[in-house]
């Protein structure tokens, strides 16, 4: 439990007592970030002229100096202020300050725990801004350390992984994916396949089957005994759904044929790929597609596995524009192709989300689906997710400037809609914390 306020340090010019007169004057009290959270440092700085003693409020701690500066760790519930005192009286403003609380949000997660409809055995749940954690918390069966399977949740980091070759000149957006194919000289790319793109492969919109499409080879989920590239080759001999830019048809095919590309260009296996070009840029040494010595055919658009504090480095990624910890990891086009619907016009043949709840989720970019703007109140959003099938739900909200994950593994048949049941139950709290008066 945080004190109500610690003082870490503090500096200043020193000023001798006034003579009896005026109240002093505080010209500055300012705080930053203006925005924090329990247990995060916060720097005050302040310009006052006439004082003979300064306090920091609350806790009443003593301070000095005309022209000075405090670190300090409010609490969530800390409303700072600046006391200056002189024989002549005293002056107090209070800090520009917004401090989050989110016992709520807490305790809508705990209840989800149970047996009932609409609950889960456990649950990870990380929430973030552009600096970093916001809240975290973990209950039931599943701890924070825990990897969990992320199903369709692991198209956002597998796009990422790729446009880093569009940054580098390696592939192009709406070059069609035949030429990139043509450096494997045994593959065979139909010329029905002719004018398929990496844009419609990340966008599911390339005429592929789509998820529920009895065409759709079993080998996507075959991950050990069949190679990414004869996979890639089975998906390749299949018919088309639609032609090729005409439609958005939801699946993972798509995505197994650009993980293809992009091993065939990098000269490396997925896992090495993704490594190199993501994972280790951002640090994360948990997150995985399975072991490269037995996983021979990873699933790209869903075989991904992940703890919730490693998944939230993806969501700060795209709210920082690309930069991670002052290094540019993913260009700025990149980051807004991503979040670009890129079905606008297009008719819809198979999106994931259960029967009436499809026009909530109306548009889609790369790996993320737009959500409708009346599930957002409060934030001008536009608010993006990734949601998968056994209920893991990743969002962000570019209004708000923040994201959240919350993992999951309830029952194949039910766990995307209670992924959606609770991420609805989460959002307006989390909302109005972010959008609360600075006190």
């Amino acid at each position: 439990m945080l004190p109500p306020l610690l003082l870490l340090h503090a500096c200043g010019h020193s000023e001798a007592d006034s003579a009896a007169g005026p109240a002093p004057t505080i010209e500055a009290f300012t705080v930053t970030p203006s925005t924090t959270n329990a247990g995060r440092t916060v720097q005050l700085n302040w310009t006052v002229t006439g004082a003979t003693s300064l306090l920091i409020l609350p806790g009443s701690i003593n301070v000095s100096g005309q022209t000075g500066t405090s670190f300090v760790v409010p609490a969530g519930t800390t409303r700072l202020a600046l006391q200056a005192s002189n024989r002549g009286g005293t002056t107090t403003v209070p800090a520009n300050l917004r401090a989050y609380d989110w016992s709520g949000t807490a305790t809508t997660l705990n209840g989800t725990i149970g047996s009932g409809t609409g609950q889960v055995s456990g649950y990870s749940f990380g929430l973030f801004d552009r600096s970093g954690p916001l809240f975290a918390q973990a209950g039931g069966d599943i701890p924070a350390d825990q990897l969990v399977l992320l199903a369709s949740a692991t198209k956002l980091p597998s796009v990422m992984a790729i446009l880093t070759m569009v940054d580098r000149g390696e592939i192009a957006l709406d070059t069609p994916v035949g030429q990139y194919l043509a450096l494997d000289p045994s593959f065979d790319w139909p010329t029905d396949k002719g004018l398929i793109t990496m844009r419609m492969l990340l966008a599911h919109t390339s005429g592929l089957p789509g998820l529920d499409d009895p065409a759709q080879p079993a080998c996507i989920t075959d991950e050990t005994s069949v190679s990414l590239r004869e996979c890639a080759q089975r998906i390749a001999r299949v018919d088309l759904a639609s032609a090729p830019g005409t439609a958005f048809n939801y699946g993972g095919i798509d995505f197994q044929i650009a993980g293809y590309v992009a091993t065939l260009i990098a000269n490396q296996n997925w896992q090495d790929f993704f490594q190199a070009r993501l994972a280790g840029p951002l640090g994360l040494t948990r997150f995985t597609y399975g072991d490269p010595a037995t996983v021979i055919n990873p699933r790209i658009a869903g075989g991904g596995a992940s703890i919730a504090s490693e998944y939230g480095e993806f969501l700060r990624l795209l709210l920082n524009d690309g930069v991670y910890n002052g290094n540019r990891v993913l260009s700025s086009a990149m980051v807004t192709q991503v979040l670009t619907d890129q079905t606008v016009g297009l008719r819809t043949i198979y999106s994931p989300f259960p029967f009436g709840r499809r026009i909530d989720y109306p548009g889609y970019g790369f790996g993320v689906f737009l959500t409708a703007p009346r599930k957002h109140p409060g934030s001008n959003g536009p608010e993006w997710s990734d949601p998968g099938l056994f209920g893991t739900m990743p969002w962000i909200d570019l209004a708000l400037g923040y994201g959240a994950v919350l993992l999951l593994q309830a029952d194949i048949v039910n766990g995307t809609e209670t992924g959606l049941d609770i991420w609805d139950e989460l959002r307006p709290g989390i909302i109005t914390q972010l959008t609360l008066p600075a006190s």
